[in-house]
């Protein structure tokens, strides 16, 4: 049974109200005899003088007539939709209970479905699910002891989901989103490559260029701080003695022996200037202060990219030259409509000159 003070569902025989502690006996007892009396003053009313359509005496014949009329009417028909009906189970209604804290001290603002029991706490302008008759219906298992707004529950109880809910999936998608659009661009960076690389596209620049082009010479990059690096070799001296050492005062000794040397070379790649590198259609130039290298692009026998620059070694040349810092340049690429802007990593630079040269 429910408790007609605060709504809390208790056991068929139950005696006291387990939230509350009242008196449920009596309390039905009280509510039967209200009924009661309300049944009676009905049935006065009904034998009071049937002779007359009213019971104010000065009422006229016209409107006896009118309140006939009215009488006779259709009675107006319940709206539905005056009752709150309940989010969790569709079918009962939502009542408002005060539920009395512990001891008496205190209470609570319920709203509690008469049929399954579900029980809402108002927290001002927030709603607390604290309880419900059966603990395995969904929605208390997803939202049990939640407290949300009105307007989410009502979402909630379309379909919907809770502010945060939403925020998770917006932020969810927006990084999937993001996951879509770095994908896209990785394989709009590796078309661009295998394009560069067989020759379909080529890279121009507009810029002024720092060294005399020639006939059927064109410009494609212009790489400004480009370090030129090459092998060195460094020797080194290792000595060793041999033999004891006497000591014949007091920081004074003599050491008795032999020592010997030995020394060795190894290659260190070492800068060796800084300047300009240039890329054409024929050529690969380095104007530095120092020193100015100029490669036909038909005499590179081996490119070796790495993430910071290129290793290129050419005909009539023993030692590899390392041009390094052009990840710190971009170029633009258009592919299928879509610009992006990306480093002139080694591999860009290397598809650039095998491109230049199948070309050639």
């Amino acid at each position: 049974m429910f408790c007609p003070n605060c709504g809390t569902k208790n056991p068929p025989n139950a005696k006291f109200c387990n939230e509350c502690g009242i008196n449920l006996q009596e309390s039905i007892k009280d509510l039967e005899d209200d009924e009661i009396t309300l049944q009676t003053d009905k049935d006065n009313s009904k034998n009071r003088n049937p002779s007359k359509t009213s019971e104010y005496p000065d009422i006229n014949e016209s409107e006896q007539l009118e309140s006939s009329s009215d009488t006779n009417s259709d009675p107006p028909q319940e709206d539905d939709n005056s009752k709150t009906k309940c989010i969790v189970c569709k079918t009962g209604s939502m009542m408002q209970a005060i539920h009395k804290g512990t001891f008496g001290f205190g209470t609570r603002k319920m709203i509690v479905c008469d049929r399954c029991g579900a029980a809402f706490e108002e927290r001002g302008q927030r709603y607390k699910f604290s309880s419900i008759s059966d603990t395995n219906q969904p929605l208390w298992i997803k939202y049990g002891h939640q407290t949300l707004t009105e307007d989410e529950w009502n979402r909630i109880s379309e379909g919907g989901v809770s502010d945060h809910e939403q925020e998770i999936k917006n932020q969810e998608e927006l990084a999937l989103k993001k996951l879509e659009v770095e994908k896209q661009k990785e394989n709009d960076v590796n078309e661009f490559l295998t394009n560069l690389t067989n020759g379909k596209i080529n890279i121009t620049s507009d810029g002024p260029s720092p060294v005399i082009l020639k006939k059927n010479e064109n410009l494609s990059l212009i790489m400004e701080n480009i370090s030129l690096q090459e092998p060195r070799a460094v020797r080194q001296t290792r000595a060793a003695y041999g033999g004891p050492t006497i000591r014949v005062a007091k920081g004074v000794s003599f050491r008795l022996g032999g020592a010997s040397a030995r020394s060795e070379s190894h290659d260190e790649i070492r800068v060796i200037d800084q300047g300009k590198l240039v890329l054409t259609n024929k050529r690969l130039i380095f104007i530095g202060d120092k020193r100015t290298v100029n490669i036909d692009l038909k005499k590179i026998m081996a490119v070796q990219a790495y993430r910071d620059g290129i290793e290129s070694q050419r005909e009539n040349k023993q030692k590899p030259e390392y041009f390094t810092g052009t990840d710190k340049h971009t170029i633009t690429l258009n592919i299928n409509g879509r610009k992006n802007t990306i480093p002139v990593y080694g591999a860009v630079l290397k598809a650039a000159i095998q491109g230049a040269i199948s070309q050639i």
